[in-house]
């Protein structure tokens, strides 16, 4: 046995896992997006089809997260490792790599496997007889790097993404792409509109009744796309209504 290893402690264990899990969470979320947004505007009907593509694709991220060395990205920045519990001077295969991650979507019960077991070790470490261990007693630098990085995408994201799903979901940014579509100027430049970018550029304004709101949209034609500046207007009682647009 290496003397060099020790066996790594929870809190180490559950950090680790935290930043894996925010990484894969956000790979995979932002893949999502990124190759299917455009298909669910179209027809939202095909997120029962492209999703669940998509969570075998994160599964299979989650199984081989420490495939290279032994340890994540999440383990390297706390130092952790994953190895053989017979033989900790080697790395273990491929095949228990993956073996050890098959359950981490039942991460619940494998944190409380980790903290009620008396030798501490999850469902997957013992199927695939593997352990995790510390080779650092000093958390790296660029573990507090790292978990910073991460929280602030986290929060930028999460701003970026609700402000433009309340954007979009508001009646003025429909009114708005129902005048675009239906824009024959439009059409004579790009085509028949097909689809509209995710992310939307403006604000919305309402006091007492009256609004306005104004959208910068990246519009997608059969020719081509080009971005089209909407501005809006409402008055107590009625809908809201274009008063400019220029592309």
């Amino acid at each position: 046995m290496n003397n060099d290893l020790r066996k790594a402690g929870f809190g180490k264990r559950l950090v680790a896992f935290l930043i894996d899990h925010i990484i894969l969470s956000i790979v995979s979320v932002f893949g999502l997006l990124f190759f299917s947004w455009e298909l669910f505007i179209d027809d939202p009907g095909r997120l029962f089809v492209v999703f669940p593509i998509f969570m075998l694709v994160a599964f299979f991220l989650y199984c081989f997260k420490d495939i290279v060395g032994g340890a994540s990205i999440g383990k390297r920045a706390m130092g952790l490792i994953v190895r053989n519990v017979d033989d900790t001077e080697t790395k273990p295969s491929m095949t228990k790599l993956f073996l050890r991650n098959i359950l981490s979507f039942l991460w619940p019960l494998e944190l409380l496997m980790i903290l009620c077991s008396k030798d501490k070790r999850k469902i997957g470490d013992n199927l695939a007889g593997t352990d995790v261990y510390s080779v650092s007693r000093k958390i790296r630098a660029a573990s507090i790097v790292i978990i910073a990085l991460l929280s602030f995408i986290v929060f930028i994201a999460s701003l970026v993404f609700g402000t433009t799903a309340i954007m979009r979901n508001d009646d003025s940014f429909r009114t708005a792409i129902s005048y675009i579509e239906a824009s024959e100027e439009i059409r004579d430049i790009i085509g028949d509109v097909t689809g509209h970018g995710f992310f939307v550029q403006g604000g919305i304004s309402v006091s007492g009744g009256r609004g306005s709101a104004n959208f910068l949209i990246r519009v997608i034609g059969e020719k081509g796309d080009m971005p089209v500046a909407v501005w809006l207007e409402r008055s107590p009682g009625t809908d809201w209504e274009i008063v400019n647009i220029s592309y």
